[in-house]
């Protein structure tokens, strides 16, 4: 009976002692999982969040827009994923304020990308057509105007200035127009 009660006691450890390394090897793979998600370039993380917002995962592929500003602040495609955020919160969660604060921080941080023209123009429409805040809009259109003026399409360039046209004159606005269309 002794014996038994040894063999017991052996196989006890024995198993307590697997539970432990199979702790541990979950532990390492997990560590190396998470590891691997700071390896991907900002190239992955922008193509991964597009697939994600494409399957309707606007959660998901905000997440990954984020985490590629972080990892990757100084990478050109920082400022597309801001002004992307931007779009997303405008487009899909409808959520204006969002909007702007997302346009803004493209305009702030990355004032000398392809980027910051159009997230000014969106924050004088946003303001215009959205918020209803005429005077924040006038001031993001001559904003535009001022800074963007030799750097942005003609077209741009006119219906920024057509907007603030509406605005002073209290002409209908650009999506008032457009809908008629």
């Amino acid at each position: 009976m002794i014996a038994d009660v040894n063999s017991a006691s052996k196989k006890m450890r024995s198993t307590s002692k697997m539970k432990k390394l199979i702790i541990i090897c979950i532990s390492v793979i997990s560590l190396m999982i998470i590891s691997c998600e700071g390896t991907k370039t900002a190239e992955e993380y922008f193509t991964a969040a597009e697939v994600e917002r494409n399957a309707k995962n606007i959660k998901a592929s905000l997440d990954i827009l984020e985490n590629l500003i972080k990892n990757y602040p100084d990478n050109s495609l920082a400022s597309r994923a801001q002004f992307l955020i931007g779009d997303i919160q405008m487009n899909d969660y409808r959520d204006f304020n969002k909007a702007i604060d997302a346009y803004n921080l493209v305009v702030k941080n990355y004032s000398s990308s392809p980027h910051a023209p159009n997230s000014l123009f969106m924050m004088g429409y946003v303001y215009a057509n959205h918020l209803n805040d005429k005077d924040l809009a006038r001031t993001a259109f001559q904003r535009f105007i001022n800074e963007y003026s030799e750097e942005v399409e003609e077209y741009f360039l006119e219906s920024a200035k057509a907007e603030l046209r509406s605005l002073e004159e209290g002409a209908p606005l650009l999506e008032d127009i457009l809908q008629k269309n």
